[in-house]
């Protein structure tokens, strides 16, 4: 069996989990079903199923589609509205730094 490789940080699939909750929890409170989801955002319903359970694989894109189907697009300025921001650009997982790719 061949040896697969873990990419993601700790905290990246922490993340990955919390966001996930984030886009169950915006979707069931609209009182929506992975299918009604899966018809306004075009996105198969296996796909948003692994989106919700914190798959670090899932695109970029599709979380992008998935927040805007939600109504939720606008809190992605959280990260993207102040790149002046105290916080550093670096996670403070050491680990991260010293992997050999």
């Amino acid at each position: 069996m061949a040896k697969t490789t873990q990419f993601h940080s700790a905290a990246a699939l922490d993340a990955a989990a919390r966001l996930g909750d984030r886009l169950r929890r915006a979707r069931k409170s609209q009182r929506r079903t992975l299918a009604d989801l899966e018809q306004s955002s075009r996105i198969h319903r296996q796909t948003l199923a692994r989106l919700e359970h914190g798959d670090p694989t899932v695109s970029f894109g599709v979380v992008l589609i998935v927040l805007e189907a939600l109504g939720q697009l606008a809190d992605l300025e959280m990260l993207v509205g102040n790149p002046e921001s105290d916080r550093p650009l670096v996670s403070d997982d050491s680990d991260s730094l010293n992997r050999d790719f």
